[in-house]
C-alpha cells in the first residue's frame, strides 16, 4: 500500500469526526520541498479556520505515528474544481456537472454521472445512449468548467 493510502486509511474516520470528508491526499515535491497536502470537504464550504483545525490534529497526529521519514511541509486545502473527482462520494456530489471522462486507452468524453454501480459507472452523453464504463478503464474524471 503506497503512503497516501495508508494515510488515507488512517486518517479518513478522524477528519470524518471532525465534520469533514477526507477527499485526497498528495505528497509532492522534490527531495528538499516535498509537500504533504490533505483535501478536506464540507457541504458548506471549508473556511481558513477549518483548514487550521484539521492541521493542527493532523501535524500532532503525523508526528505522533511517525511514518513519513522525509522532511515536508503539511498542507490542508479545499478541493478546487480543477483536481480530478476520485471517489464514489465526489462523483455523487457532482452528479448534475457536466464531466470530462479520460479513459486509460486514451478516449475523452463528456458526460453526467447516471449512476454508481459497485464496479462501473453509468454516464449520459449527449444525443447518444447511456454509456457504462469499468471503473478501472478510468483514468481521470474532472468537471468540465464551462465559461
Amino acid at each position: 500500500m503506497n503512503l497516501t493510502n495508508r494515510l488515507k486509511e488512517i486518517f479518513e474516520r478522524d477528519i470524518e469526526s471532525m465534520g469533514y470528508e477526507l477527499v485526497d491526499i498528495q505528497f509532492k515535491g522534490g527531495k528538499n520541498n516535498k509537500v504533504l497536502t490533505f483535501f478536506i470537504y464540507n457541504k458548506e464550504g471549508i473556511t481558513i479556520e477549518d483548514c487550521e483545525k484539521a492541521s493542527a490534529f493532523l501535524d500532532t497526529k503525523l508526528d505522533e505515528i511517525d511514518i513519513i521519514k522525509d522532511s515536508y511541509y503539511l498542507e490542508v486545502s479545499s478541493q478546487d474544481l480543477s483536481r480530478p473527482l476520485k471517489t464514489d462520494r465526489d462523483l455523487e456530489r457532482n452528479k448534475d456537472e457536466l464531466l470530462k471522462v479520460k479513459l486509460k486507452d486514451g478516449e475523452v468524453f463528456l458526460a453526467k454521472l447516471k449512476e454508481i454501480l459497485d464496479d462501473s459507472y453509468i454516464f449520459d452523453i449527449e444525443d447518444k445512449e447511456a454509456r457504462e464504463v469499468r471503473k478501472d478503464e478510468i483514468k481521470e474524471i474532472y468537471i468540465e468548467i464551462v465559461f
